[in-house]
């Protein structure tokens, strides 16, 4: 038999589809929880879903593997999951889900074929305690109906920011000791790389171009700055499924000209990107964390941004100014004079040093975070 494992389970092949950025931070939890766990020597391993499923004993020695096609359908993937595990004899000590829904009911069911009480941890990215984030679509209404259930099953809850954190024991009424907050790893320069002064007249679009981001208001901004200046640029750095609907619609309001798209980038790429914006636009109706605002302020790049968990846990640890709140009810001219003046402010390198320092030590609490899981469920 080999080592013993912590599972992560993946049904819909987030993890597989993420890109080598994904799979190295991945590589990063495996490390630390094989140094944290140095009686039980715990593997690290995903079962994952691709283009095309992986059946090998092989698959034993590597930490991501395919064992199915990207699916909705838990039960079949836990049935997978079970017959990969026993083909390999693998020893699974904590099934980790990457959410309340399809990887949780995935891991539920696995449980229940391997005949062991396994505890399960859940990984709560989005912030979905907020009540506008069931407000967003249908499909959040359901699944809020769904987390109810499961999140009060999993025997732990990961989230990645205090203020989310707060908004699941208040919703969902879960236990406060049973969350551990540990923040997503970023991988991050040593120092500033975006131009501290004399930045240049943009706005700065990064992550994924859906309607579920605030990208229409995007576009409500973008035509009220327009009335006032036509000397700034915009920067859109993503990709999504709304994004042959949103760069015309912003082509319609702005001149082409003065929109500079660069597509999804990896996160090397990006680093240098950071130099091209002069304030980063944030218009997320609901964010848990922040991920792309903290590393704006890591690059010295100030944030404009609408109110919500993520934004208020940022602005308890940065400089007053540096993240500026974004609404639009607010006149064109106040509108117009705030991103002027962030254009304006310089992003203190405190906020850099101290993230930074932090950042580093995220991987090694979330390997504790699944170890101490696992001896409380014994």
């Amino acid at each position: 038999m080999s080592n013993p494992s912590v599972l992560i389970l993946d049904p819909r092949g987030n993890i597989a589809a993420g890109g080598k950025d994904v799979v190295t931070r991945h590589e990063t939890y495996a490390k630390e929880l094989f140094t944290q766990g140095k009686t039980s020597r715990l593997d690290l391993k995903v079962f994952s879903a691709g283009s095309s499923e992986k059946y090998s004993a092989n698959g034993k020695n590597k930490m991501v593997i395919n064992i199915s096609k990207p699916t909705f359908n838990l039960y079949m993937f836990a049935k997978k999951a079970h017959k990969f595990i026993n083909i390999n004899n693998l020893y699974v000590k904590l099934l980790v889900a990457g959410d309340p829904w399809e990887s949780f009911w995935s891991a539920y069911f696995l449980s229940k074929f391997l005949n062991k009480k396994i505890p399960i941890q859940i990984q709560v990215h989005g912030d979905i305690g907020d009540p506008r984030w069931r407000r967003i679509n249908p499909r959040n209404r359901v699944r809020y109906s769904i987390a109810k259930l499961s999140l009060h099953k999993a025997s732990s809850v990961r989230a990645v920011a205090k203020h989310q954190a707060e908004n699941l024991v208040k919703t969902f009424g879960i236990k406060r000791e049973k969350i551990v907050v540990v923040p997503v790893p970023i991988n991050v320069v040593n120092k500033t790389v975006a131009l501290k002064s004399d930045r240049p007249k943009t706005i700065g679009l990064i992550g994924r171009i859906h309607q579920d981001r605030g990208i229409w208001d995007f576009i409500k901004l973008v035509r009220i700055l327009n009335l006032s200046t036509k000397d700034f640029k915009v920067v859109v750095i993503g990709d999504g499924p709304s994004k042959d609907k949103f760069l015309p619609k912003l082509e319609s309001v702005i001149p082409k000209n003065r929109i500079i798209y660069l597509g999804q980038l990896p996160e090397s790429e990006l680093r240098k990107a950071w130099k091209k914006i002069g304030v980063l636009v944030s218009m997320a109706p609901v964010e848990s964390y922040g991920r792309v605002m903290r590393e704006s302020l890591v690059a010295g790049v100030p944030v404009w941004a609408t109110t919500s968990a993520g934004v208020k846990d940022l602005m308890d640890n940065c400089k007053k100014g540096e993240v500026k709140l974004l609404d639009l009810s607010k006149s064109d001219a106040t509108l117009d004079k705030d991103f002027k003046t962030l254009l304006k402010t310089k992003v203190s390198s405190d906020f850099s040093k101290r993230f930074i320092k932090e950042n580093n030590t995220y991987a090694a609490k979330l390997a504790n975070s699944w170890i101490s899981t696992i001896n409380k469920a014994r």
